[in-house]
């Protein structure tokens, strides 16, 4: 996939495009709905399945401070590619962006740019100055003897009677229901992190642990101890056990810092330092608790690490039965 992170005026990054407009935090089942558009729209057309996108989220700028993500850019463009994009435009929200206007923002960056000749959005994505542009005024432009290009608008997924959104994933996994959010997203909530040096302390109980350098506006699940799989930058994959919180047993938490996540590869001794991981959360296994003593602490390591390695038995065989999907679309 071509990567591109700024907007071209004409002849534009591509000669033909069909593409995907949104954030896309999450890559949820919606979002797939709006990007599977695109990407049948493009080999219908015979031109390229692209996504324009931001970095950053828009509220970032607007109003001072991001909402919490479920994916960083790099899970995205990730996620993209699976999906067939060929193409993503990777836009900062800066202040002079901020200031198009929807027409303005069209023509510059969706028509002279990326040569869209299909523009796929979600029901409620909008846009330009003030988000006064909708899928309305895109059909309408789009209708203009300058530009004729088409719009399609995709319908509201709803799971078990509720929409599927970022904010509704966002808070199961902020309650620690991985479980539920994983069932909303279709694949396991993820975080992905650089792998940073810690103060040794799991090693010295016997359990070594990856510690995860988390951006600052990525979501963690609530504290606790959690079953997942790390998926490590050579592409090798581990089950592990997954601390997220302060260390209490140690030193008073300080609730107002953000908690620490470590990962205890199962079955793996190797250097793993500055590289970058990926980690999955299947289930939370207990909440996070201050222990009396070292010896107490390690014997509640022995006993979270088989409860996870009960709860990824249950989860092969679950994979041999049939999915079961309450995913619909909204009338």
């Amino acid at each position: 996939m071509e990567i591109f992170y700024e907007a071209k005026p004409r002849p534009g990054l591509v000669a033909k495009s069909a593409i995907a407009l949104g954030f896309f935090d999450g890559v949820h089942p919606g979002h797939k709905l709006v990007i599977s558009k695109a990407v049948e729209e493009a080999k219908a057309l015979g031109a390229k399945a692209g996504v324009v996108t931001f970095k950053d989220h828009p509220r970032s700028l607007t109003r001072g401070q991001s909402p919490l993500l479920l994916t960083v850019i790099e899970q995205r463009l990730e996620l993209f590619a699976e999906l067939g994009v060929e193409v993503a435009l990777v836009l900062s929200f800066t202040e002079e962006l901020c200031k198009l206007s929807p027409r303005q923002y069209v023509e510059n960056v969706l028509i002279e740019s990326m040569n869209a000749r299909s523009i796929s959005v979600g029901h409620n994505h909008h846009f330009g100055k003030d988000a006064e542009g909708d899928a309305n005024l895109l059909k309408k432009i789009g209708q203009e003897k300058a530009h004729e290009f088409t719009v399609h608008s995709a319908h509201m997924l709803e799971f078990k009677g509720r929409e599927v959104s970022s904010s509704r994933i966002r808070d199961e996994i902020q309650a620690g229901n991985v479980k539920n959010a994983e069932d909303l997203l279709g694949r396991s909530f993820a975080l992905w992190a650089g792998i940073i040096r810690g103060d040794g302390r799991g090693r010295q109980l016997g359990f070594p642990t990856a510690n995860l350098e988390t951006y600052q506006y990525q979501v963690l699940p609530k504290t606790g101890v959690y079953a997942g799989l790390a998926k490590l930058q050579n592409g090798e994959s581990k089950y592990c056990v997954i601390n997220v919180g302060f260390r209490p047993t140690f030193k008073n938490p300080d609730k107002a810092a953000r908690p620490l996540v470590e990962a205890h590869l199962l079955d793996f001794n190797q250097d793993i330092y500055d590289q970058k991981i990926e980690v999955k959360f299947f289930q939370q296994l207990r909440d996070e608790k201050k222990f009396g003593s070292i010896d107490e602490l390690k014997n509640q390591i022995n006993i979270d690490i088989d409860q996870a390695k009960i709860a990824f038995s249950a989860r092969e065989k679950e994979k041999l039965q049939a999915p079961n999907s309450s995913l619909s679309h909204a009338t």
